[in-house]
């Protein structure tokens, strides 16, 4: 028998060529009964979480229309699996996480959703990844601190980003020499001493921010690679460049990609941190790797299938989703096919 899976994405108007047409369309290719909710539409009725939701009867083309939601307040509990690939609105955040631990005390998902709320940050990095493969990394909203780490080593550079943001927001290089530092932290830790001076905390309340600062692994310009980790197996992902003129190398900011080469010692060292990944919960994942450092780990919608078919014309979509299955089965989450 085929499973009941869930997918819950965020609404939008057209579909593009991301985990939110790929994956529910590489399940119902596999035969699967297939629904998409709109995450934003959780709620609880009468003790039954439920959600706005249609049946998949066909693959998705990037482009096409999204379709209309027939099914309005349905169960949400009614499925096999639930495969979150979308977050929500900032402000509906503790809703959102209390609502999906709610669903996942009663059906299993992909990435549970503890780890979704306490392991796709960079805040929690080292609880998932080996101390000897991170990069040293500070997390504070101390904005004299981080300037006295970046002031205390000129020849050291750090990059500094938000710990929950994406796609290149906000991340920048800094290093003692450099005159926006003191500007780029304070701005990274909330700007907190001019809020302060300028409004008054008894006024605007807490404005001090978590940021991270991480140190800069020089080989990242030339090795960073994201891969899409399925249990403890890569299936996917593309190597990242970084432009002349940009720290950065998100696709989405306009870095270009290649296709993915993994060496052996990569390999043997994904399965590695697959096996943790699953220990914590976490069957489908994106590991930005500048080998022997993970950068980051994404969970929640993590781009690597679109791009890696941009770069080859490959699609792989169908072995990412058969071997998360796979591993879910393996671990006692699904019942045998």
């Amino acid at each position: 028998m085929p499973y009941r899976i869930l997918v819950l994405i965020s609404q939008a108007s057209t579909f593009t060529l991301d985990n939110q047409s790929i994956i529910p369309s590489a399940l119902y290719r596999e035969g699967h009964d297939v629904y998409i909710g709109d995450i934003d539409t959780l709620g609880v009725h009468d003790s039954v979480v439920v959600c706005d939701r249609m049946k998949v009867t066909e693959e998705f083309v990037s482009g096409g229309t999204f379709p209309a939601l027939s099914e309005s307040h349905a169960s949400a509990e009614d499925v096999d699996l639930v495969w979150v690939l979308a977050g929500t609105h900032p402000d509906a955040t503790t809703d959102y996480f209390q609502l999906l631990w709610l669903l996942n005390q009663r059906v299993p998902f992909v990435n549970d959703a503890s780890a979704l709320f306490y392991l796709n940050t960079k805040t929690n990095l080292c609880a998932v990844v080996p101390p000897e493969n991170l990069p040293v990394s500070h997390v504070s909203n101390d904005y004299d601190f981080l300037n006295g780490l970046v002031e205390s080593d000129p020849d050291r550079s750090w990059v500094v980003k938000p710990t929950n943001g994406g796609c290149g927001a906000d991340v920048f290089v800094v290093n003692e020499r450099d005159r926006n530092r003191s500007a780029l932290l304070a701005s990274a830790t909330g700007n907190a001493t001019s809020r302060y001076v300028s409004y008054g905390r008894e006024i605007i309340g807490m404005a001090k921010r978590h940021a991270v600062c991480q140190e800069y692994i020089p080989n990242v310009r030339s090795n960073e690679k994201r891969v899409i980790v399925a249990g403890d197996t890569p299936v996917s992902g593309f190597l990242r460049f970084h432009r002349d003129n940009d720290n950065r190398a998100n696709a989405t900011v306009g870095a270009r990609y290649a296709p993915l080469e993994l060496t052996d010692d990569e390999r043997a060292f994904i399965a590695r941190l697959g096996k943790r990944m699953m220990d914590h919960g976490i069957f489908y994942v994106g590991v930005d790797l500048a080998y022997p450092y993970v950068i980051e780990v994404n969970m929640e919608n993590p781009g690597g299938l679109n791009y890696h078919r941009r770069a080859t014309g490959e699609d792989h979509s169908s072995q990412a989703v058969n071997t998360v299955l796979a591993a879910l089965r393996s671990a006692g989450k699904l019942p045998p096919l």
